[in-house]
């Protein structure tokens, strides 16, 4: 994992940054409500630091950063690449258990459709 604190790459990369009607947006969406409430029931909490307006992604290069084998940028609040995606990219078969794959895409159009 590589943090740029100072961006540089971000911008590199044309990782834009959230502007704060997409959160206004966000924190009265239903869904992010419930995300919320499963949240704090579960006890988990967030981190706090960072700068939360900046979007993200995955990039997976090969051994020495020559080749770019997966580059995945993140379009909304609650995007992530898939489970799935990141194995195949990687050459990982069948390493995921079918419930946990179905787990997810359950929670990816339910919980986390913001």
């Amino acid at each position: 994992m590589y943090i740029d604190t100072s961006k540089q790459c971000y911008r590199a990369l044309d990782f834009s940054r959230h502007t704060i009607f997409n959160f206004i947006k966000m924190a009265f969406s239903r869904k992010f409500r419930e995300h919320n409430r499963e949240r704090k029931e579960a006890k988990v909490k967030g981190g706090k630091g960072g700068d939360k307006f900046q979007n993200g992604g995955t990039l997976v290069v090969t051994a020495g950063g020559h080749d770019v084998l997966l580059r995945w940028k993140q379009d909304r609040l609650d995007d992530h690449v898939p489970v799935e995606t990141l194995l195949e990219t990687l050459g990982i078969e069948n390493a995921v258990p079918e419930e946990a794959v179905a787990a997810q895409r359950e929670m990816e159009q339910t919980v986390c459709k913001i």
